[in-house]
């Protein structure tokens, strides 16, 4: 667990089955090109990635590690639908339990942090499919 909060996204316990092993393999090839940036920006809030740390308007918020990470993978993926399996695979274990709440929650308590008081949400859901971050609309 020290790994995944310190910038890991995965890990693999041994023993482990080639299947597994196959299966997180795909899921990081789906993920795409890795960017290292040290900071994004999407409308007033900079995620600095470094100093794992958030800002609206020079504000800061703070977040918890899976707020931060599902944050993270919001902005990095702007203006593209995540179904609820890319969420998982990428924010929580890869045999997390998909029909549990907590991508819910989760979402949930990162729009309470960030949409609360604006007028044009930035976290949109997508009925059926899972979310998408994009700016400028109601």
């Amino acid at each position: 667990m020290r790994g995944l909060d310190l910038g890991a996204d995965d890990y693999l316990v041994k023993p482990f089955s080639f299947i597994e092993l196959m299966a997180r393999v795909r899921a990081l090839i789906r993920r795409g090109k890795v960017s290292f940036q040290t900071q994004l920006t999407v409308a007033d809030l900079t995620l600095d990635i470094a100093a794992h740390r958030l800002y609206q308007n020079g504000q800061p918020i703070d977040l918890t590690n899976k707020e931060f990470a599902l944050l993270e993978f919001f902005m990095r993926n702007l203006n593209t639908i995540l179904t609820r399996t890319q969420i998982i695979e990428h924010v929580w274990d890869y045999s997390f339990d998909s029909l549990a709440n907590v991508i819910d929650v989760f979402v949930n308590r990162l729009r309470n942090k960030i949409d609360r008081d604006r007028t044009q949400k930035l976290i949109h859901t997508i009925k059926g499919v899972g979310y998408i971050m994009k700016e400028g609309e109601p």
